[in-house]
């Protein structure tokens, strides 16, 4: 079994987004699996490389849907994001120097942070954006109102 397995709910319904999603719970998977077989910096480093790199294009990729779509809460989310790139190129800095190893409370921060965002904050966003464009569709699909519906008229 997986240390992180993928599950249907965790999809928040974009396709891109999922992809990046199920990418990243294959890296973190990937480097436990390294880890715990004793496997050192020359396999663990590179896996730890990629994971960051990936990351940091999926919330690039994913913080232009939420802006493009005008998630409201945008400026918390993307904070989100810069908080865990700061938190794990620290990690990635220390781990490279050897000054901190990668243990099971780290994958475990790992996956409990991926798994919370995106069952929260990602499916937060994405449903926002969904209702939204629902919202839009509705009213276009009324068509235009008669003159003077839902207008002030003058005294």
């Amino acid at each position: 079994m997986a240390f992180f397995e993928w599950k249907d709910r965790m999809s928040v319904g974009h396709e891109m987004i999922d992809h990046d999603h199920q990418k990243l719970v294959h890296y973190v998977n990937q480097m436990h699996e390294a880890m715990i077989a004793g496997h050192g910096k020359e396999i663990v480093g590179p896996i730890l490389n990629n994971l960051i790199a990936y990351t940091k294009d999926h919330f690039g990729r994913e913080e232009l849907i939420w802006r493009s779509g005008h998630y409201v809460d945008f400026a918390r989310h993307k904070k989100e994001h810069t908080d865990l790139i700061k938190t794990v190129t620290e990690l990635q800095a220390k781990y490279a120097v050897g000054t901190v190893a990668l243990s099971v409370d780290v994958m475990s921060f790992l996956r409990d942070w991926l798994k919370n965002h995106i069952l929260k904050s990602d499916r937060e966003a994405a449903d926002a954006i969904a209702a939204m464009a629902r919202a839009k569709t509705a009213s276009h699909a009324a068509g235009p109102r008669p003159a003077g519906l839902g207008t002030a008229v003058p005294k």
